[in-house]
Order: structure tokens, then C-alpha cells, then sequence
């Protein structure tokens, strides 16, 4: 029994640390600590694959975008595959008005990450790394966990070029250069993004088969 009771009490330790330590952590270090992190991708769209963190389910996916949600959180994830193909780096000032904006530097990718505080006393997170953008409105409380969940996912993303391209030349996108692509400052979104592009069911898929930080 008292073996037991000290097991309990060391996995009650282990886990009050580990939640404590994240509220403790700066957003620099949470985007620092994450973004070198690996994380095998779970989940599997076409011609790319990312990872979704434990405490995440897919509600809604298309061909570029995804939400997640987590209790009442909702995770809004847009996947820019006409950036990716042409390589384009994504454009971004410094918002003196937010609460953090910082740019991500980070294997040959460049991104940003900002935090603005909305009437509601909510905050929206906005972040873009990897050819792909990630949106969404939360409480003071779990910011900090949606801000590491947001950059994990955004890291993990691996892009499948021949795939890709075969889509792009084919036009079996339902989205055009114009209207999305979102590495140019004329389209910056504000606000929540909007997933109204594509009905398309989550399981309509099937698998396929890879510096300066925040500064």
C-alpha cells in the first residue's frame, strides 16, 4: 500500500509540474521549445500530413483547411498550397498594438506569430509558419496551451511537392491564386478565418506516402 500511495503521489507531482511549467514559460520559450520539437504526422490529407496533439479532435476538413477543437476552443487551420509550391515567404510588420507579435525564423521558414485582446477580454491568436495559418479565439487561461498546441501543428506539417503540384496543374483545388493566397499583404485576413470554401467530408481521404527562432 505504501508503494502505491508514493506512485500516486510522484504521478500527482509529475503532473501539477508539468502544467505549471507551461503557465511559467514566456511565449518566446513556448514557441522556442515547440517549434524544435518532433511530432509524427497523424492525420493525413492530400499532398501534405500533419500532427494533431492528444486533446484535439478534427470536427471539419477540406482540401486546405481543417478546424480543431478542444472543450469550447475551436482551432481554425488553413493550409496554403499555392504559397508552398512557389515558395513564397510570407510578409509581415510588426503590430506594436497587439499584445505579442513577434517573426518566426526558423529550417528556411519565416512566420509570425500575433496576439491581439478583443472586446469579449478573449484573445486572438494568429499564427502563420510553414505555408500554413492558424486562428483562434480563446480565455486568458489557456492561451499559453493553445499557443504550443498552435505551433505544433503548424511544425509538423510535411508537404508531398509531386502531389501538389498534380493539383495545382490539374485544378483540383477549390480555391484560386487570387482569392487565397494569403503569403500577400493585400489578402491578410482579419478576425476568424473563413472555412465556407469547401463541404467537403473529413474521411474522404486516404493516407499518403519532410537559425533564429522568435526574434
Amino acid at each position: 500500500m505504501k508503494i502505491k500511495k508514493i506512485l500516486l503521489i510522484l504521478m500527482l507531482i509529475i503532473f501539477v509540474t508539468g502544467c505549471t511549467k507551461l503557465q511559467d514559460l514566456s511565449n518566446d520559450d513556448i514557441i522556442n521549445k515547440v517549434i524544435v520539437a518532433k511530432n509524427s504526422p497523424n492525420t493525413y490529407r492530400r499532398g501534405y500530413k500533419y500532427f494533431i496533439p492528444k486533446g484535439l479532435s478534427l470536427k471539419q476538413a477540406g482540401p486546405n483547411y481543417a478546424i480543431l477543437e478542444s472543450k469550447d476552443t475551436f482551432y481554425y487551420l488553413f493550409v496554403d498550397l499555392i504559397s508552398f509550391n512557389s515558395k513564397k515567404e510570407v510578409e509581415y510588420t510588426i503590430n506594436d498594438k497587439a499584445v505579442y507579435s513577434k517573426h518566426i525564423n526558423y529550417d528556411n521558414k519565416k512566420g509570425y506569430v500575433e496576439i491581439k485582446k478583443q472586446e469579449n477580454n478573449q484573445y486572438l491568436i494568429e499564427i502563420m509558419y510553414n505555408y500554413a495559418k492558424i486562428e483562434v479565439m480563446v480565455d486568458d487561461s489557456e492561451l499559453k496551451n493553445v499557443l504550443a498546441n498552435s505551433m505544433s501543428i503548424l511544425k509538423s506539417i510535411v508537404y508531398d511537392e509531386k502531389v501538389i503540384s498534380s493539383l495545382l496543374k490539374d485544378d483540383n483545388l477549390t480555391y484560386t491564386e487570387e482569392n487565397f493566397d494569403m503569403f500577400s499583404k493585400s489578402n491578410k485576413r482579419s478576425g476568424i478565418l473563413n472555412y465556407t470554401d469547401s463541404s467537403e467530408e473529413i474521411n474522404d481521404e486516404s493516407p499518403i506516402k519532410d537559425t533564429d527562432l522568435v526574434n
